[in-house]
């Protein structure tokens, strides 16, 4: 519900109808709607938070546009079973959100920045990122078109958007297109021509 229709306009009852439970029953558990949000933001967290451990981050093998990609792909699967929750996390840019973004998307943007000034410093070393361009300014540019992308696989809107500028004439953009256009304007934007 808090995808379908924003914090403000979703209610308890069309909450619990969706849930299949009893408003007695939410109640047994949270305390109000903000806290099932909190809940439920919860969940987002879990689902966007990398495993900085995993072999895609790690290896030194890759370059950090390999790695860029492999998050990239990871993102389609993500988006294709929870839509719902990255629509979640887009609708907390919106201003009426303002009570929960300062707080909450510290949980998701903070990690996600630390793993973009890495994988920049890591670039950097091995000669994949222009050594002079600020390790904030990559890191923002990466962080832009990563989160673009990922809007654009569950937003109508986004989607669109990302076609206009970049799609063809007579038909969308598949996702591995987008991906190549990612990728591309990010190598770009950071120093290393393609």
């Amino acid at each position: 519900m808090f995808a379908e229709k924003g914090f403000y306009r979703a209610n308890v009852a069309d909450i619990c109808k969706k849930a299949g439970i009893s408003n007695g029953a939410l109640y047994k558990y949270f305390k109000n709607k903000e806290d099932v949000f909190l809940a439920v933001f919860d969940r987002v967290v879990d689902l966007f938070s990398i495993d900085y451990e995993n072999e895609k981050f790690l290896s030194s093998r890759k370059s950090i546009y390999d790695k860029l990609k492999a998050l990239l792909e990871d993102i389609i699967g993500l988006s294709a079973r929870h839509a719902n929750y990255i629509a979640v996390y887009l609708d907390l840019g919106s201003p009426s959100m303002s009570k929960f973004a300062l707080s909450l998307s510290e949980t998701i943007e903070d990690p996600s920045k630390a793993l973009w000034n890495r994988l920049v410093r890591e670039g950097k070393e091995r000669g994949e990122v222009d050594p002079g361009i600020a390790e904030n300014m990559a890191s923002y540019i990466i962080d832009n078109h990563v989160m673009l992308f990922m809007f654009s696989c569950v937003s109508e809107h986004y989607d669109r958007r990302f076609n206009s500028y970049f799609g063809k004439n007579t038909s969308n953009l598949t996702n591995e297109e987008k991906i190549h256009t990612v990728l591309t304007s990010i190598r770009t934007l950071l120093g290393q021509r393609t």
